[in-house]
């Protein structure tokens, strides 16, 4: 179940929006959540830490291109988890300033402590909703 953002927000054109989420479901709702909200940019759906990796270190990635990226990115996911996708993400000198905004269905206080200390953006716990937007507005305002 998705609560309706109250928020609408329009970003700027290039900006790319990364979801990392292995459940159909879930990926389907936060993409509803943010069309709702009125963001209407490209959204790239990757199944897993390891598509997000290969995704963003591939060699066809520019710079440039990683500059335009905001990630949503779950943290239980089967195989590398989002905590190890964030944790290497901002230890590689050309993804450390992308924004990245964990998802979870956890409430787990000491988890999002330590997304923080990783360097995580935003730690949103699901449904998406008003939260996820403006949790989105804030770090896009960095561009």
């Amino acid at each position: 179940m998705t609560m309706e953002p109250a928020t609408r927000l329009t970003l700027r054109k290039e900006i790319v929006m990364l979801v990392v989420e292995d459940d159909q479901g879930h990926y389907l709702l936060i993409r509803h959540c943010l069309r709702q909200a009125g963001i209407q940019n490209k959204i790239i759906h990757l199944k897993d830490g390891q598509e997000a990796l290969d995704y963003v270190f591939d060699e066809a990635c520019s710079p440039n291109d990683i500059r335009k990226f905001i990630m949503l990115l779950d943290i239980r996911m089967p195989g590398l988890d989002g905590v190890e996708v964030l944790e290497q993400l901002k230890q590689n000198h050309r993804t450390a300033d992308m924004p990245i905004i964990m998802l979870t269905t956890s409430q787990d206080r000491d988890l999002a402590r330590q997304c923080y200390e990783l360097g995580c953006a935003a730690h949103v716990v699901k449904p998406p909703g008003d939260v996820l937007i403006r949790a989105i507005q804030r770090v896009s305002e960095r561009y």
